[in-house]
């Protein structure tokens, strides 16, 4: 049984800790899907949904599914949104469901200073028909059906609409400890730190932007740690369609996407360079994401500075 003790904690610390770093990171998710202070940022009523897939041809792949919303109160000082995902990998599903609040305040003529705190519920489970045990009685696998918590995430962002943003957050405050497997287990949820930036220019005389944007990601547990990050950039054309690039640990992404009305649909795909280069041969990681914003002009789209 220790054995499998082991094992399952590994799979848990690994499941947990790349939650973030299983995404691709479409580029025009927003900031919210990584800051809970970044909601409302647009001063439109946003909902945002995306699905991603890695290395398809696997058998239980990872794979996941998320949707978000934002909106700012009539009172511009405050804004809320909401996020909900579901991830599956191997024999362990997560579902994560997040409700947040964001006070905003004016610190310069154009730069506000936002802050968001979010309640959070999470749920694991091991999916127990994937699961091929030499002890099915097993008290571990019995009491690891599922397990539930509560959790607080926080953030903090400076930003001006549509022209950049800078921000920390922090998620699993409270490193909540679930009922997953059995009692005696500690089984706390690692915190997470998150860093992103976004910065944008004019290009192509006023008809074009480039957007950068960068983020990092760390958490801390028991002694250990782990850092990602992810970079990218984009071209946004006559707020009509974007096309970019960008880099993570052992990916390169390709992005391109169009505006409609009020819609937004985009796609990432990711290939392996560096030491997984060998062993991908085509797009292993893909995401698509679909906005909708609740002001149907160009206005509300990505702006451009006269």
């Amino acid at each position: 049984m220790k054995k499998t003790q082991i094992i399952i904690i590994l799979v848990l610390t690994i499941f947990g800790s790349n939650s973030f770093s299983q995404k691709i990171w479409n580029s025009s998710l927003g900031q919210y899907a990584y800051n809970p202070a970044g909601g409302g940022m647009n001063d439109v009523g946003e909902i945002t949904s995306s699905y991603y897939n890695t290395y398809g041809s696997a058998n239980n792949n990872p794979f996941g599914f998320m949707l978000m919303g934002t909106a700012p109160f009539p009172s511009e000082n405050f804004a809320a949104g909401f996020r909900i995902t579901s991830e599956s990998g191997g024999v362990l599903n997560s579902t994560m469901a997040e409700a947040t609040f964001i006070y905003r305040r004016p610190i310069l003529k154009n730069t506000k200073l936002a802050f968001g705190l979010s309640a959070v519920y999470n749920q694991l489970s091991i999916l127990r028909e994937k699961v091929y045990a030499q002890h099915p009685d097993d008290p571990i696998l019995n009491g690891a059906s599922s397990g539930f918590w509560g959790d607080a995430n926080f953030g903090a962002s400076i930003y001006e609409t549509n022209k950049y943003y800078f921000g920390i957050g922090v998620y699993n405050l409270l490193a909540g400890r679930t009922n997953l497997l059995v009692t005696d287990f500690t089984n706390r949820s690692s915190r997470l730190f998150s860093f992103s930036g976004m910065y944008t220019v004019n290009v192509l005389k006023g008809d074009g932007k480039l957007e950068v944007k960068g983020l990092a990601t760390s958490y801390f547990s028991k002694g250990s740690s782990d850092i990602n990050y992810d970079l990218s950039s984009r071209i946004i054309l006559k707020k009509s369609f974007w096309i970019g690039s960008g880099f993570a640990p052992n990916t390169m992404k390709l992005l391109f996407g169009i505006y409609f009305q009020n819609f937004a649909i985009g796609y990432s795909g990711g290939i392996g360079i560096g030491n997984t280069s060998p062993h991908t041969y085509s797009l292993p990681k893909h995401e698509i994401m679909l906005k909708i914003d609740f002001n149907n002009s160009k206005a509300s789209r990505p702006q451009l500075s006269n």
